[in-house]
């Protein structure tokens, strides 16, 4: 059923990506979808997390003991690694991210949740790094933090609206920026 989902969310959008749709691609009925998660904002909540699971795995193995430039680098990569290999996950994701600034959709917790605990990792890794000695230690931790997530969710909504952008090499842009930012004191 995630991969149904996936798909309708990505040719349909959220509108149409209905339970009956869903099941019926998957196989199934639209009782057994249903059943299953409720109602379609449990679905779509579950796809969110499922997606964001994905993306921690990732994220979480390429840092590995690594923090500070090293680590937001790393996590750099992961995410360029991310859009080449699972391109519909990340579509489907973002849609579900932006369509959770509605104030009625349901699964705005889900989302808002995934953004703290990336948030915080990205920030504690910045932490660690001024510890280290690999970060300046002028740097505002969260309110960097905040930016490379902000900057990293602005590379990934100009690609779904312009496929065509040159991906890899704004990526290879990011990772230079960030070191750089890292080892300068202003933040």
């Amino acid at each position: 059923m995630f991969e149904a989902a996936i798909g309708l969310i990505i040719e349909s959008g959220i509108p149409g990506a209905t339970l009956a749709a869903i099941g019926e691609r998957a196989g199934y009925s639209r009782g057994l979808v249903t059943h299953r998660y409720g109602n379609k904002a449990n679905l779509l909540a579950h796809v969110h997390d499922v997606v964001v699971a994905d993306w921690i795995n990732r994220v979480q193995q390429a840092v590995g003991d690594h923090s500070g430039r090293e680590a937001l680098s790393r996590i750099v990569d992961a995410l360029h690694a991310f859009v080449r290999e699972e391109p519909n996950e990340i579509r489907a994701m973002y849609l579900l991210r932006f369509a959770s600034i509605d104030p009625s959709a349901q699964f705005r917790t889900n989302v808002a949740k995934a953004h703290a605990a990336q948030r915080r990792d990205v920030q504690r890794w910045i932490e660690l790094g001024k510890k280290s000695g690999s970060v300046h230690a002028g740097i505002d931790a969260a309110l960097v933090a905040e930016l490379f997530c902000s900057a990293a969710d602005g590379l990934i909504y100009r690609w779904l609206v312009n496929p065509k952008l040159p991906i890899k090499a704004l990526h290879s842009l990011l990772k230079c920026e960030v070191v750089r930012a890292l080892s300068l004191g202003h933040a």
